[in-house]
């Protein structure tokens, strides 16, 4: 039985090199473009991004949305390691929320701007050969300044320098 299984093994090894071949020879596509949900991320609740690759390992990231601290902007260099198909990206940069009204004028420190720091890791983006792609990605934020927040009677002040959780998933198309 061992045998035979060693020998079908050895008649696949052909089809398993021209698959992978086949996935790594994917187009170079070095443009996405695609829309993101997520909770504490760096484009708020939901926003569009722009990424740029000018290299297979390397992504640089624009983004825009909306989220409970108002309109944020985002640019996030990041890292991606694997296939063509698929890739464990990782990527640190900074936003910015403009024009959230967290909390009522008598609570806590409402500033018009909060500047943050994101860190993606771990994530993940994966696409087809035609360029469509999904990601998804965990990680830990941090607002630069003091806000206050409430909702549904509750409320809490959120110091600068306070690490937070935060994930974002989102599709896409590499063109």
């Amino acid at each position: 039985m061992a045998r035979v299984r060693f020998f079908l093994a050895l008649l696949a090894l052909p089809i398993a090199a021209t698959s992978a071949a086949a996935d790594e020879a994917l187009p170079a596509k070095r443009h996405r473009v695609g829309g993101d949900m997520g909770i504490a991320s760096a484009l708020g609740s939901a926003g569009v991004d722009y990424q740029f690759a000018p290299a297979p390992w390397l992504r640089l990231e624009g983004s825009i949305g909306y989220g409970p601290t108002g309109f944020q902007l985002s640019v996030m260099p990041k890292v991606a390691l694997g296939g063509a198909r698929c890739a464990f990206t990782m990527g640190f940069g900074p936003s910015l929320a403009i024009g959230g009204q967290q909390a009522t004028e008598a609570h806590g420190p409402n500033p018009a701007v909060i500047p943050w720091l994101n860190l993606d890791v771990p994530g993940l983006e994966c696409r087809s050969r035609g360029g469509f792609s999904f990601q998804a990605t965990l990680g830990l934020t941090m607002p630069l300044a003091d806000f206050h927040y409430d909702v549904a009677d509750l409320g809490d002040t959120v110091h600068a320098g306070e690490i937070l959780p935060q994930g974002r998933f989102g599709f896409g198309w590499w063109f």
